[in-house]
């Protein structure tokens, strides 16, 4: 830690900057939730883009913590927070790719769409697998809940559990920080003082699109 009259480094502070990034795009994931919960037909899809671009920004910013913690504890806690986030949301970094790169998707040229280590050039236009990869909003019952989720080719993303995900991996960041630092916190202090409950489980009974 620098004291007050030392210049504060970001190139010293990866870990920080890192969980900051995280910090902010889990509260955008938590904001776009929120406007899927409350919005139309239109505006729920564009939300939903949205929130899973979000989702992929969160996992970068605990991606580059985790890149600059210095001791076995924090880099520990840090794993596991990445193994349950992975649990809760699988699939979601393939449906960024999926989004992010539409261009070729659409076409049935993308990445996932070929078999492992396809070069670019030997990717060929299917209407087939542009088909396979299509992207839509759904909402879903689990039990007596009504789940929003956007289907991303094989990828259905439950933006509930995703967004809940999202703000425990941000906090698991930061106790991996606190840890690091010599003050170890148990993996799950954080959300708990935080949030208590969980962030919001279902849509309104009768929600958008019915």
């Amino acid at each position: 830690m620098s004291t007050t009259d030392e210049p504060w480094l970001h190139t010293e502070h990866g870990a920080n900057v890192g969980h900051t990034e995280a910090s902010t795009w889990a509260a955008t994931v938590r904001l776009q939730l929120q406007r899927v919960l409350t919005g139309d037909g239109y505006t729920t899809i564009l939300d939903s883009y949205q929130l899973v671009m979000a989702l992929r920004m969160t996992l970068r910013g605990v991606e580059m913590t985790r890149r600059h913690l210095a001791t076995d504890p924090a880099r520990d806690l840090l794993d596991e927070g990445l193994a349950a986030f992975t649990a809760a949301v699988p699939g979601g970094k393939d449906a960024r790719d999926v989004i992010e790169h539409f261009d070729e998707y659409t076409q049935g040229m993308g990445r996932l769409q070929h078999p492992p280590g396809t070069k670019p050039k030997d990717r060929t236009p299917d209407d087939v697998r542009a088909e396979e990869f299509r992207i839509w909003f759904d909402w879903r019952r689990r039990e007596d809940d009504r789940r929003p989720v956007l289907v991303v080719g094989p990828y259905p993303i439950d933006l509930i559990d995703a967004a809940e995900a999202a703000t425990r991996l941000e906090c698991d960041t930061y106790e991996a920080l606190l840890t690091d630092e010599g003050r170890p916190w148990p993996r799950g202090s954080a959300y708990a003082i935080r949030f208590g409950g969980a962030v919001p489980r279902q849509a309104p009974p009768e929600g958008p699109l019915g």
